[in-house]
């Protein structure tokens, strides 16, 4: 079962990556020209992206209080990573019954804690710092791409992905299935379902996306997450931290 939820989870993360890669991979193309010849031509039309920092536009306390965790951040420009923080890991993991501070194998001591509960009767309670994941990647784009054309990027990708990888086959759901409308956010806003793991007992990971637009700015959320919350509250927590990033981009925060 370890085996199959890490499989599992690595295929969350890795559909994510590439959903997110090929969706800016072709707004770039799309806003390059249709020819090498045009591209000079393009660039020295295309106005200056303003310089924000995107970790100060949404800060890792603001990102915590959304999804009632400690996260930090890191990264720079127009892209921030938010993920637990593990400093918080450290503290339940040494919190654990049976060996705390007794190293494993390979002298890391939170392991051979967990090591040592386990071989002492498995009743220990499950600490959340280590079935629990977050990592949020919040990223702007300055482009002119409409709804509708995101909206085909992720469709045809998905029905790519579906085709190619018979993704169920690997217990992986809804794999990159465009989702619903977020009201509220920007000019619009909608997400995308990455994958879905569901493997009982409460052992399940989310991956998904949301893309809105404020002006001239695209603003891509991609989350994956465990436990999965379900669609509804990943869905609400997205569109708040969208929408603060939107009212501060509107309000021309740098």
């Amino acid at each position: 079962m370890k085996r199959t939820l890490l499989h599992g989870g690595i295929a969350v993360v890795a559909l994510a990556f590439v959903a997110s890669s090929c969706q800016k991979e072709t707004a770039q193309q799309a806003s390059s020209g249709d020819s090498p010849a045009s591209a000079p031509a393009a660039a020295a039309a295309a106005p200056a992206v303003p310089k924000i920092a995107v970790c100060s536009l949404l800060s890792a306390a603001e990102v915590g209080a959304i999804f009632g965790k400690t996260v930090i951040a890191t990264g720079s420009g127009l892209a921030c990573t938010y993920g637990l923080d593990p400093a918080e890991k450290e503290k339940q993991m040494k919190a654990m019954p049976g060996g705390v501070g007794q190293p494993g194998a390979d002298g890391n001591p939170n392991l051979g804690a967990l090591a040592n509960s386990m071989a002492k009767g498995g009743g220990f309670p499950m600490p959340s710092a280590i079935s629990d994941q977050l990592n949020l990647d919040l990223s702007l784009a300055h482009d002119a791409e409409t709804e509708d054309q995101v909206k085909a990027i992720y469709s045809g990708m998905g029905k790519t992905v579906r085709g190619a990888t018979e993704p169920e086959k690997h217990g992986l759901n809804d794999t990159i299935v465009v989702g619903k409308d977020i009201p509220g956010v920007g000019d619009w806003a909608f997400t995308t379902n990455v994958a879905a793991i569901n493997m009982g007992m409460g052992i399940s990971t989310r991956g998904r996306i949301l893309e809105a637009r404020q002006g001239p700015w695209r603003i891509t959320v991609s989350a994956t997450i465990a436990p999965d919350p379900g669609e509804a509250k990943l869905d609400a927590e997205l569109g708040e931290m969208a929408r603060a990033a939107c009212a501060k981009l509107k309000a021309g925060a740098n």
